[in-house]
Order: structure tokens, then C-alpha cells, then sequence
């Protein structure tokens, strides 16, 4: 039931919880922070590094073994800005993202050239993949309105999604008028960067800082789904916290949930601490009613010994809680009566 954050600098690598993204193959009153044995560091650089292919990159070749839709493109040429973005036939969130890219390419017209490349198929005979493609591309219809192709074996997996760091799709990257990597992500949240890539508006740092940022949150939640090296994640989850995720209760939440939540015996109270200074923050910001937020932070509370505060923020979650739903009417009830036991 719970959603974790997916903001729009996260969304590729961060869309646990929900169906916007599909798995590849290989693949207030709380400012107290916790105790820690290290010194901080000053940045998520110091504790993550941008992928080989990133914001700034200069964009890999085409390897495509056929354009199933739309005119053929040999290469990127200086003044044209491109999408190339990835998917699959059997990738529910890429089937579901075809309109969205449809309605860009014709919102753009001739200022950006789209390109869906067909990845991790499943299917070993190159002829037999490009027939699957090509019908179910056919069926598509208007769905896709864009240049659709088949890449040649795994190469475009192989030079662009695996530098990038990309392990699910739909993922989407925009090529600027200089033939450089300038945007990667969720096609569901190109709209704001393509626009200003086109115009020219662009803060290339701004996207990297994001990258940064959905680099430092992946190895939060590796660490944090391990058990190991805590003192890292903590330091990781402040930076996070105070530096990146302010305005962001999506993140603080999902910091803090998966804290609470995680099943290692090596978290404990600093952890949880922490997790209850996170939620705090997003229930201020956002004035102590979104009941998805309360329930964390009564989650929190108990976790840090508040029975009390428990109780009564689980209570309030419940009163603003949607009642359409019995499933989760019965799931945070059960929490509720587990915090009076």
C-alpha cells in the first residue's frame, strides 16, 4: 500500500511501490540528528559517483537493425534536439507512457525528433524480434506517433542503459543541439526539461545535482535494505534531508519508511530517530494533514518509544484516510491497535 517517493529527478531509479516503472533483466519539534562516529561529509559526492554516461556525456551512436516506424535517423545532427527512450512489448509502464511521448513529439513538432528504442525483448532471433515489434508497434496505432525502432542485438542496451546506470524502463534520455546527454529519467517527467532544452532555458548543473541526489537515495536504500555500513547511510540520509529533500515530502517520507520498515537487525534507535526527524519535516511542510504521512510518522513515534504520539497521529491518519478503500481502512487500523497493545 505505501508509496515511496518518486519525484521528478528520481523518477527511473526510484518508482519502488508503484507500476511506473518496469524492472530490466539483470537487474519541528524533531531536529535531532543522530550520533555518528564519522565526520559528515560536505556533499553526496563523497559518497557516490554519476554514472559513466551522464548529464554531459557525449550521446553513444545509434545501433539500430531496423526503424519500424517513422523515418530512419543515421545520427544526431548539431541543432536538433532528440528523445531517445527505451522500452519494451511487455513493459506495462512503457505501454502506458506511448500516448504522453505521442502528444510531446506533436506538442514539438520538427524541434525534437523522438526515437522508442525496443530493449530487452526476450527475444534471441533478431528477425523474429523485429516481427514482434513491428506488429505490435502496428497495433499501436496512433499510440505512437513517433519514430519507433528495434536496436541491433543489445547494443543500444549495452552503450547507453548500462553506462547510465538505468535498470528499469521506460527510461528516457534527451540529446541536446550539441550531440551531449542533457536529461535522463522517466519519460513521465520530461515535459519541464525538454521544453527548456528546446528554448534553450536549461540548467545542465540542476540535472546533475539531480542525478547526484537519485544516486545518493540508491545507495540509502541498498545500505538501509542490507544492514550494512549505517554509518554511511546516516550520513547519506542527512545530507539528503537538509540539503536536497527540504522541500520534497515524497522523499522525506520514503527516507523514513524504509527505515521503519526495513527488516535488518542492525537498525535501531539512531536509525530511527533519524526517520522520525525526516517525517517530522514532511508533515510540517506539509501542516500535518496528508494521512500517507501521518501514518509514517506515527510509525515513527512508535518506533522511537511514543506510544502516545503514536496513537494519536494513527488516529488523525485514519480520519483523513480516503474510505474507499478496505484494504487500507484495515491496514492502518491494524497499526492503530497495535500501538494500543
Amino acid at each position: 500500500m505505501k508509496r515511496i517517493f518518486a519525484a521528478s529527478t528520481l523518477t527511473l531509479a526510484l518508482c519502488a511501490g508503484s507500476s511506473a516503472l518496469a524492472v530490466g533483466p539483470e537487474h519541528a519539534h524533531h531536529n535531532d540528528k543522530m550520533a555518528d562516529t564519522t565526520a559528515p561529509a560536505k556533499t553526496l559526492a563523497d559518497f557516490v559517483e554519476l554514472p559513466e554516461l551522464s548529464i554531459g556525456s557525449k550521446a553513444p551512436e545509434l545501433a539500430i537493425a531496423k526503424f519500424v516506424k517513422g523515418d530512419s535517423v543515421d545520427g544526431f545532427e548539431e541543432g536538433q534536439v532528440y528523445v531517445v527512450e527505451f522500452w519494451a512489448t511487455w513493459c506495462g509502464p512503457c505501454v502506458a507512457a506511448f500516448p504522453h511521448l505521442s502528444e510531446l513529439q506533436k506538442d514539438h513538432g520538427d524541434k525534437v525528433q523522438f526515437i522508442g528504442v525496443n530493449v530487452w525483448e526476450g527475444v534471441d532471433n533478431q528477425a523474429d524480434r523485429i516481427a514482434k515489434v513491428e506488429a505490435f508497434v502496428e497495433e499501436q496505432g496512433e499510440r505512437m506517433s513517433y519514430t519507433v525502432a528495434v536496436e541491433n542485438g543489445s547494443d543500444m542496451a549495452d552503450t547507453w542503459m548500462k553506462p547510465a546506470a538505468q535498470n528499469g524502463i521506460p527510461a528516457a534520455f534527451i540529446v541536446d543541439t550539441t550531440g551531449h546527454i542533457a536529461w535522463v529519467g522517466h519519460p513521465g517527467g520530461i515535459d519541464e526539461p525538454l521544453a527548456d532544452i528546446i528554448e534553450g532555458d536549461f540548467d545542465a548543473s540542476d540535472a546533475k545535482s539531480g542525478m547526484l541526489m537519485s544516486a545518493g537515495f540508491t545507495k540509502f536504500r541498498q545500505l538501509v535494505g542490507t544492514g550494512e555500513n549505517l554509518e554511511v547511510a546516516r550520513q547519506i540520509a542527512n545530507l539528503l534531508i537538509d540539503n536536497h529533500l527540504t522541500d520534497e515530502p515524497g522523499g522525506l517520507n520514503a527516507i523514513a519508511w524504509m527505515i521503519i520498515t526495513a527488516k535488518s537487525e542492525n537498525i535501531g534507535e539512531a536509525d530511527y530517530k533519524l526517520a522520525h526527524r525526516a517525517i517530522a519535516i514532511a508533515c510540517e511542510k506539509t501542516q500535518w494533514k496528508d494521512w500517507s504521512l501521518l501514518d509514517t510518522y506515527a510509525l515513527a513515534a512508535f518506533k522511537t518509544g511514543n506510544t502516545i504520539e503514536a496513537i494519536k497521529w494513527q488516529t488523525k491518519a485514519i480520519e483523513l484516510a480516503p474510505t474507499d478503500s478496505d484494504d487500507l481502512t484495515k491496514e492502518l487500523e491494524e497499526r492503530l491497535a497495535e500501538y494500543k497493545e
